[in-house]
């Protein structure tokens, strides 16, 4: 268990068995992100001591108390991902990924009622519903090297002592019947199971192997939020919300493997393996704020978000085509061939880190006359302990302690900090820029090499307002650094590095909204 254990903690994407939840999986349930309207992603994401953007509900639910009028608004916009690899030594051959896509990232809509407007008495209380994409999961990686320890193959021969029939049927079954997968007869007398495509495990000889990946991502991480907010004395506003995450996800690996030296002598020619996965999951969770004015031009705000309890379903599909030089040629195998032509299910829980937050706000300028040039700066302080997610996995409770165990040590507390600011003239149109930086969600320890994952987020944008009618654009930037662990063998010395990762997302955001 021990030499298995430090490989798992190497890196991303990592299962403890081919179907099992990934280590990695706990990030795709902690946004690290600016979301919302494009007002709100212009300003960084900050809007925690602001208030008065239909974000406020999934920010700080406080801050939609301030409205005092009704309104409907809707979002959309496109992101462009890109991410460039270093995988075994090769960082210019097969190693860019590149993904578009369309987005909602809001659609929401406010009530307010007006009851009241004196200095100690509660003036308005509102109400909001509508979804936000908290996470966009369209991504592409790629990556290409040679590698003269391993294959990919050698996972399946390791869950054939150590998987489920389910796991086997996505590997090692298919492996076999197409002859990648064969028994040998080593100097004990006893036949083993060996892969054709490791240069390590098998005997014919192979000193290396060319691997190529590619792993495509899409779907999104969409909250549905019912928020209400009240207002006392246009000071103190306090908030609530009911929080309802929906995971869409679909993960397409491609992986290849050809013989790098090109001899007819190793029993190897290539194998090309697919293996989709279908997630689908509902989770449910809350939110609490307050906003108070300290004055017309200061403001403070507070927001703890509970942990938030994910039902989570999986669905994989996988084919493996092979040629191993006997004279058959090319031969395929599918898993629903194995599986009575049903995909691999999985059925788990997941629970994700609660987190809390603060923000302030300075409005400057003549706020008595809206036609001068006035406008505000404001700042969040987010705080999540990355380490605390936790599975529940009921027919695999040993598997569950170990990716626990591993999510304890991988991953640890960090901040995130959100600053924007808007300038505001003629009463109608706004000049925005804001600034991200989400700290690294990984441990310093050696497990993990010293991985930085920060990510840092620059965005700027315009605003035109009228009594009736807004628009807002919004554009932003978001550049970091990460890991992507494309496998993980029993033996520790013939897992491959990890390959690092350069990320960048481009983010294009247009925000309608109609005030009634």
């Amino acid at each position: 268990m021990i030499k298995r254990l430090y490989p798992l903690l190497g890196g991303m994407f990592i299962s403890v068995t081919a179907i099992a939840q990934s280590t990695n999986d706990a990030l795709l349930y902690s946004p690290n992100q600016p979301q919302g309207t494009a007002r709100t992603q212009a300003l960084g994401g900050a809007g925690i001591g602001l208030g008065g953007d239909y974000s406020s509900a999934h920010l700080n639910p406080a801050g939609i108390a301030i409205f005092k009028t009704g309104e409907f608004h809707v979002s959309g916009g496109v992101g462009i991902s890109q991410n460039t690899s270093t995988y075994l030594g090769n960082g210019s051959l097969d190693n860019k990924g590149n993904r578009s896509n369309f987005q909602m990232p809001s659609i929401g809509l406010v009530m307010a009622t007006n009851k009241n407007n004196g200095a100690s008495t509660w003036n308005n209380i509102s109400f909001s519903l509508g979804m936000q994409r908290v996470a966009n999961y369209n991504n592409e990686i790629a990556i290409a090297g040679n590698n003269k320890k391993s294959s990919y193959a050698d996972v399946w021969v390791d869950d054939l002592f150590d998987g489920s029939k389910a796991t086997q049927a996505l590997g090692y079954d298919l492996g076999f019947a197409t002859g990648l997968i064969a028994d040998y007869q080593p100097t004990t007398g006893n036949k083993q199971p060996m892969a054709l495509s490791s240069p390590s495990r098998q005997i014919g000889g192979l000193a290396s192997i060319q691997q190529r990946g590619t792993l495509k991502t899409e779907g999104g991480l969409n909250e549905y939020t019912f928020a209400v907010g009240g207002n006392y004395g246009d000071r103190l506003y306090i908030g609530a919300s009911i929080n309802l995450p929906s995971i869409n996800y679909k993960e397409n690996l491609s992986w290849s493997e050809d013989d790098a030296t090109g001899s007819d002598a190793n029993n190897f020619k290539y194998f090309d393996y697919y293996k989709n996965l279908k997630r689908t999951g509902l989770g449910f969770g809350g939110k609490l704020g307050i906003l108070y004015k300290v004055s017309d031009h200061f403001r403070l705000g507070g927001t703890f978000v509970t942990p938030t309890w994910y039902s989570i379903h999986d669905s994989y599909t996988s084919e493996l085509y092979s040629d191993i030089e006997d004279g058959r040629k090319e031969v395929g195998a599918i898993s629903l061939d194995q599986t009575q032509g049903y995909p691999v299910e999985n059925d788990y829980n997941y629970t994700a880190p609660l987190r809390a937050g603060a923000g302030a706000s300075y409005f400057f300028g003549n706020l008595q006359e809206p036609k001068t040039v006035q406008g505000f700066i404001t700042a969040d302080y987010e705080y999540v302990n990355q380490s605390s997610g936790k599975f529940k996995m009921s027919d695999n409770r040993s598997g569950q302690n170990v990716l626990n165990n591993n999510i304890s040590a991988v991953y640890k507390a960090t901040s995130n900090v959100r600053v924007g600011a808007e300038v505001k003239f003629l009463a109608m149109y706004a000049v925005r820029a804001g600034f991200a930086a989400y700290g690294n969600p990984y441990s310093n320890d050696a497990y993990n090499a010293g991985v930085d994952a920060s990510r840092k987020v620059y965005s700027g944008g315009l605003g035109l307002r009228t009594k009736g009618l807004y628009v807002d654009a919004t554009y932003s930037y978001t550049q970091g650094k990460d890991r992507y662990q494309p496998y993980t063998v029993y033996e520790a010395a013939l897992t491959p590095q990890a390959a690092t990762m350069d990320f960048a997302r481009s983010n294009i955001v247009l925000s309608v909204g109609f005030k009634f």
